[in-house]
């Protein structure tokens, strides 16, 4: 405890003396300025403490103060004027030392922000790792789906392969036992393919290959089906139809469109379709048979002179060996 009045300590008890580092016989008479770290902290603490001990309330603040040897400690300073009317008369101040306390606190400061830093990282590593599996799994999702579509369709031109051609083909049949209508199966071949393909290259063979699949797919309905067997190898599936001239229609279609110039790269290329038709349920009951019987009947176009489609008939079956 000490007691000062205008800045200037008149008493001190012995435990103030100790905690200060001052004979209490040399600090009486010192200015209270002395104890603060600076005369900035002093003036803080000035204008702290005048106007709430000038209303009589108690002071109780906790700051940094000096000792004697120039070192810093925290000090808890509990103030109250002799007489709040008369500010003049001199103040009480006892003193604590906290640094313990303070330095507790600190260190708890420390490890709070040392634990949140590293649940900050933790996190954050976690979240990356998160991101990362996110993404292989996306990545395996989408090399999945590669996958499967690469099982279902030519990886040339896109269009359905003979896999998912025959349960499109089934599917057909399926509706046509339901609704009474016909399936057409228009099976192609590109007439004078190869010459094209090994005189040129196969880049520009494919590159054919391709126009011929997208002029394909521009003729047909939603409900229809455009595949690719394999080499020059095409399949129409056309459902829901009424009689053989409807099949007849879509070929002479097929025909005069694929027999326009193809512009790939700097050549200008033409090619015929040769085209045979089944048709269900008249020509088979199952979808190798019915694109047994078109394959029939497409190799009856190339020996009528290409350029043609003939439709499906019994004897066509013997010529190529296949059941009537």
């Amino acid at each position: 405890m000490t007691f000062t009045r205008k800045g200037v300590f008149l008493h001190c008890n012995e435990r103030f003396s100790d905690m200060f580092g001052w004979p209490s016989e040399e600090l009486v008479g010192l200015q209270t300025s002395m104890v603060f770290p600076s005369e900035d902290a002093y003036e803080d603490l000035r204008n702290a403490a005048r106007p709430v001990l000038r209303t009589g309330q108690r002071l109780d603040l906790e700051m940094r103060m000096r000792r004697r040897d120039g070192s810093l400690f925290w000090c808890r300073l509990m103030a109250k004027a002799i007489d709040p009317a008369d500010y003049g008369k001199g103040t009480i101040y006892i003193t604590e030392d906290i640094t313990e306390r303070k330095n507790a606190q600190e260190a708890l400061l420390r490890a709070r922000d040392e634990l949140e830093r590293r649940v900050a990282e933790r996190t954050a590593e976690l979240a990356l790792a998160n991101a990362r599996l996110q993404a292989e799994i996306q990545e395996r999702k989408l090399a999945e789906q590669q996958i499967r579509y690469l099982a279902h369709h030519d990886a040339l031109t896109g269009l359905p392969n003979r896999r998912l051609l025959e349960d499109r083909l089934e599917q057909a049949m399926e509706m046509a036992r339901r609704h009474g209508n016909l399936v057409a199966v228009l099976f192609i071949d590109l007439d004078r393919f190869k010459p094209i393909n090994d005189l040129l290259g196969h880049r520009i063979g494919d590159l054919l290959l391709k126009a011929v699949g997208q002029r394909l797919r521009s003729l047909v309905r939603g409900v229809d089906t455009v595949a690719r067997l394999g080499g020059d190898e095409f399949v129409l599936v056309l459902p829901g139809l009424h009689g053989a001239g409807d099949a007849g229609d879509a070929a002479h279609r097929v025909l005069d469109a694929l027999a326009q110039p193809y512009a790939v790269e700097d050549h200008v290329l033409s090619v015929t379709p040769s085209i045979g038709i089944s048709l269900y349920p008249q020509d088979g009951a199952d979808a190798d048979t019915l694109l047994g019987c078109a394959d029939a009947a497409m190799y009856c176009a190339k020996r009528a002179g290409r350029g043609s489609f003939q439709l499906f008939s019994p004897d066509m079956a013997a010529r190529a060996r296949l059941p009537a």
